[in-house]
């Protein structure tokens, strides 16, 4: 297509924190504003600078510089510069699908406060895309998404030019594809200088990019990325422009920002061939895949503290102020959103990504500490407020109340633990023995154990008993148990045959875990007459790769590969013993390389020790296999994984993702050409599974996002789960995988994870057809978001209530209007569900309070492939007054949703969702 329209976009691509610490690319922020601020206010035909399509630069900005506020509001309104619409730039895989849109949603709010948002969906350099990309960014009223990253055949394949057509899943909603083919730098670091007032070496690079345009453009409007990392406004560009306008009247070139380009583009109403799916591919561009298994333990924070947010805080939160008749209760969305703000500062593709220096990775430590610290101080006051609108009746007056509470949208029974302290009670220490009693009166059936010091699983807040018991919970609810100190007044059904563990096996109803002499494993499943061999086997590698990206050996080099077999077996022993709960404890040695060699030819022949302790835990009644891995990591250069063999046939696996479940081919592409060649580890949330059409596989996790899915001889499926990849450099370019830089080629001894990490992994099966008919996205769910112990009256509460838990939370915000609050009469049952879905393919993403006005947000979606309709229950006290769909930005929409609202009574809301729809209620209510 020959070019008639140019749009030079000056710019800057601003990485927070990366191969320097915040503060000083903060320091190079100021100086880069300073500069811009001048060149606008000096130079009225300088018309636009976009500040990378985030907002947090900004904020950054301002509190080291608070009066250029006004100024900025000015230039925003003006459209000269370009802010939003995001608040960071992410990683789109490493956080949640709800991070994805809160990210949004800040900066929106950012933008607006300034005067303009810009509506372009400029997501330069993330290391791939998730699928469902677009239904999110049309959320939000915004027509495109521009990008660089993540195509690999399927350019071609789909005959796509640079500008395209991408439908979300099930085609809920298609934008403008821009792909940024010739990178987002393809005009950066431009020659200004001018010779007899003659530009004549940057009109020259303009005209040569132009025409390499030409080969992939299917409009004649050519889009400029005057701008690369970190880099500076160039005051020449108007003069530039002008010179190339006076030469070349036939093709006008025009200084704008993405929004503008998107607009005409949009405007040429040129036929656009169309793409459905993820992007993960790296024929254009690097992948940088390996940022997947970087650093763990970032993966593993932000996935808890996402969850934390999403299905305890927030929630919680919302079910109080709705239930508060007295209206006493104060909403924290102020609170909440400070702590959401923390989190995502550390959702930048280089931060959460681990391929930073040392120093940025320390820093990340403290917001995730703060972020979670006031959801759980949030959570907790509103958990508080809540209970003293709960009139329970205990006769009892030893007796301590526990609420259970369930955050999920469907009635479950599951395992639930609890912390308590030694205190003297009655001469003896409590709670040795204890009655644990429901609110009907039912005895219920639980075990104790003390905390060792070798365990963290249980050990928090310098505790020394944890007690597990199986809970029925209503959906989205809480039920109130009783705690007694005093001796069970029966004997618990232990003799189960059906339920026991011995120092060789342990078994429930559904599987047969046998631990073997040389710590192997074998699951019988019983349902299916099925025996797994070598479940949750230990394989260690070695990796010649950096902080982007894993890499074996050379063809010429030979790696030493260890597994379980390879390891010393110290202890095979019975950890716990109870009528609800078996767990065996299996600890190895498995003596490792100490590193690389000096010339990063082979592995060391030196071996060292890495002690690993597994905990295996079947439950009654419950049809799961959990894993809990501690691991003392003393080895350098190498990758660990768990193995899990599916004993099934197949060309595809399942990976929960983004509001979907994306479906992936298990052999790799034909990656001729391509700049960077694919890897087989991929990306998964809370799940990866595998089915045959006559049973699943499924393996759970807990911030575990890399996997493989890997080709044994007999052509079956193994699962291989990444822990550790542990390697010594930022970014080098003398290896297998990548044989270029993806950064500066610095030391990060810290990437190297030395020391002690925890895991958490669950196996499940089914002899139905697939994930969804196997329920497997509802596992992930209360694997990653368990029964929460709460105790009203006890200092030993699991998120440390005051010993008086009328004490108000101090300085920051208060819940309560007076003190009068206090004394208000209970209203609120024992037993409570406070909203109930009754579809398993509806799932239930945002319960919170309106950004704007009184009104209470339900965000579900469809994550199957066809339309469903459900109806929600809320508590029956609740009347929904008026109910209608909104967008992301909880506005009345301008893009189709392609969801209905069949009716509303009472308390009943019946909708339908089309497949793969994310739909947004906006409900009133009594």
């Amino acid at each position: 297509m020959k070019a008639n329209h140019i749009i030079i976009v000056p710019e800057t691509h601003w990485d927070r924190e990366w191969y320097l610490p915040f503060q000083e690319f903060r320091a190079r922020l100021v100086i880069l504003m300073d500069k811009l601020l001048n060149i606008l206010k000096n130079d009225p035909n300088y018309l636009n600078f976009t500040l990378d399509g985030q907002t947090i630069p900004l904020e950054d900005y301002l509190e080291v510089r608070p009066e250029k506020e006004d100024e900025i509001k000015k230039y925003v309104t003006q459209g000269r510069l370009s802010i939003g619409p995001m608040y960071i730039l992410p990683d789109e895989f490493l956080v949640s699908g709800e991070s994805l849109i809160r990210n949004l949603m800040i900066g929106h709010q950012i933008s607006r406060k300034f005067g303009r948002v810009m509506k372009a969906g400029y997501i330069p350099d993330p290391f791939g895309h998730v699928a469902q990309l677009p239904q999110i960014i049309s959320g939000f009223e915004i027509p495109s998404i521009l990008f660089m990253r993540g195509f690999g055949s399927e350019f071609e394949e789909n005959k796509l030019k640079m500008e395209f057509l991408w439908n979300s899943p099930g085609r809920a909603a298609t934008v403008l594809g821009i792909h940024l083919i010739l990178t987002y730098h393809n005009l950066a670091y431009l020659n200004t200088k001018s010779i007899e007032g003659e530009f004549k070496p940057a009109l020259r690079k303009i005209r040569n990019i132009i025409s390499k345009f030409e080969k992939y453009i299917a409009t004649p409007i050519v889009l400029l990325n005057n701008g690369i990392d970190h880099e500076e406004a160039s005051p020449e560009i108007p003069k530039i422009v002008h010179q190339w306008n006076k030469l070349h009247p036939e093709t006008l070139l025009e200084q704008a920002d993405f929004e503008y380009y998107v607009n005409k583009v949009i405007e040429s109403k040129i036929d656009l061939n169309e793409y459905q799916g993820e992007l993960r591919g790296g024929k254009y561009s690097h992948l940088l895949s390996g940022v997947l298994s970087a650093r763990m333990w970032i993966k593993q924070r932000n996935t808890a503290i996402e969850y934390l947010y999403e299905k305890y805080t927030e929630p919680i939160s919302a079910m109080t102020w709705v239930l508060d008749k007295y209206g006493s209760f104060i909403y924290p969305k102020d609170y909440i959103l400070t702590g959401i703000k923390w989190l995502q500062k550390n959702a930048p593709h280089d931060s959460i990504c681990g391929c930073s220096i040392d120093q940025v990775h320390d820093e990340m430590i403290v917001r995730f500490d703060w972020s979670e610290q006031i959801a759980n101080e949030v959570y907790k006051n509103s958990f508080i407020h809540l209970i003293n609108r709960i009139n329970i009746t205990n006769e009892n007056k030893e007796a301590e109340i526990l609420l259970i509470y369930n955050p999920l949208p469907w009635k479950r029974k599951d395992i639930v633990g609890f912390n308590t302290i030694s205190r003297k009670t009655k001469g003896e220490d409590f709670p040795h023995e204890i009655k644990i009693i429901d609110y009907d009166g039912k005895n219920i059936e639980y075990q104790y154990y003390l905390t060792k010091e070798d365990s963290r699983f249980q050990r928090k807040q310098g505790v020394s008993h944890y007690f597990t018991f199986n809970a029925e919970v209503p959906a989205c609810g809480y039920k109130t148990y009783f705690l007694i100190p005093e001796k069970p007044t029966i004997e618990f059904e232990t003799e189960d045959k059906n339920f026991k563990i011995t120092r060789n096996f342990l078994e429930n109803d559904f599987y047969k875990v046998e631990i073997n002499e040389n710590g192997l494993i074998n699951v019988i499943d019983k349902e299916a007459g099925i025996t797994f061999e070598n479940i949750c086997e230990f394989e260690d590698m070695g990796d010649w790769g950096d902080e982007y990206d894993f890499s074996g050996p050379r063809e010429n080099q030979t790696d030493l590969v260890f597994k379980s077999e390879d390891a010393a077996v110290f202890e095979r022993s019975i950890y716990v013993d109870g009528p609800t709960q078996k767990t065996f404890k299996l600890r190895l040695n498995l003596k490792l390389p100490n590193s690389l060699t000096e010339d990063r030819y082979n592995r060391e022949d030196w071996l060292v020790d890495n002690k690993i302790t597994l905990f295996i835990s079947l439950y009654k009644s419950i049809k799961r296999i959990d894993f809990k891995i501690e691991l003392n990591n003393n080895s350098k250069d190498h990758r660990i994984r768990v193995l899990f063999p599916t004993k099934i046939k197949s060309d595809k696996v399942y990976a929960d993702g983004h509001f979907y479940v994306v479906p992936r081919s298990v052999k790799l592409p034909n990656a001729e050409g391509w700049v960077q060649k694919p890897l087989p580890t991929n990306h998964q949330k809370d799940f990866i599974s595998i089915n045959d059409g006559s049973r699943t596989f499924a393996v759970l996790n807990k911030g575990i996002p890399e996997y493989e899915a890997i080709i044994n001889d007999d052509n079956k499926i193994i699962f291989a789960i990444t822990l550790l990849r542990c390697v010594e450099w930022l970014s080098r370019d003398d290896f297998v995988n990548r044989m270029s830089h993806a950064g500066p080629g610095y030391s990060t001894p810290g990437a190297q994870c030395l020391g002690e990490y925890f895991f958490e992994l669950s196996l499940t099966t089914s002899l139905k057809s697939n994930w969804l008919e196997s329920e497997i996205h509802q596992r992930g769910k209360e694997f990653n978001n368990p029964l929460k112990a709460f105790f009203p009256n006890m200092a030993q509460s699991p998120i440390r209530v005051p010993d008086k838990v009328m004490l108000r939370p101090s300085g920051i915000i208060s819940y309560f209007n007076n003190s009068k609050s206090l004394t208000l009469e209970p209203y609120l049952p024992p037993v409570l569900s406070f909203l109930e879905i009754d579809n398993k393919s509806v799932i239930l993403s945002a319960l919170k309070k309106a950004e704007v006005g009184n009104c209470l947000i339900l965000r579900v979606y469809n994550i199957s492939s066809i339309s469903q309709e459900t109806k929600l229950t809320f508590f029956r006290d609740i009347s929904i007054k008026s109910v209608k769909i909104v967008n992301l930005l909880e506005e009345d929409p301008r893009n189709e949703i392609k969801a209905k609202i069949i009716s509303f009574s009472k308390n009943n809301l019946n909708i339908l969702l089309e497949p793969h729809v994310i739909a947004t209620f906006k409900i009133g209510t009594n």
